[in-house]
Order: structure tokens, then C-alpha cells, then sequence
């Protein structure tokens, strides 16, 4: 399992009110500044609808076997614990 440790770091310069907004949010959010900005690049670095539907359309046109999900998953299971 890989880890998620935040070791990039980021400065930016802001007006004295958008960094008041910020904190506020935070604030209202019970979370850090930091945490408000990570949200709106995650939001922003997004992948759209658009992305994923075409996604999809392709995984369809492999024609993969798929089972019932049931099956699936106990598929799955047998082949992790031949590991």
C-alpha cells in the first residue's frame, strides 16, 4: 500500500482578505488552511465527466469476461490467497 505523506511544499502570496477568507472557511470546516487548499487542487486537478465516460467506452470495447459480482469477487479472493 503506498503511503499519501505530504512532503512538497507550496508558497503562495495572497491579499490580506483572501487569506481571511481562507482561514475562515477553514474555520467553518474545522480543518487548516492547508486543507482548504489541497481540497480546491484536488477539485480543480480533477478528472471531468467527460474523461471518465470515455474511459468507460473504452474498457467496454475490450470485450473482458465479466461474471456476476458474486463470482467476482470470490475469484478475486482465491487469487490473493494463492498468493
Amino acid at each position: 500500500m503506498t503511503e499519501n505523506r505530504l512532503e512538497a511544499r507550496l508558497e503562495i502570496r495572497l491579499l490580506p482578505e483572501k487569506l481571511q477568507m481562507l482561514k475562515d472557511e477553514a474555520a467553518k470546516k474545522n480543518t487548516s488552511v492547508g486543507g482548504i487548499v489541497r481540497e480546491a487542487i484536488d477539485s480543480y486537478c480533477a478528472v471531468s465527466a467527460d474523461e471518465k465516460l470515455a474511459a468507460v467506452r473504452k474498457l467496454a470495447e475490450l470485450k473482458a469476461p465479466v461474471a456476476a459480482w458474486d463470482k467476482m469477487k470470490k475469484d478475486i479472493a482465491a487469487e490473493y490467497k494463492s498468493d
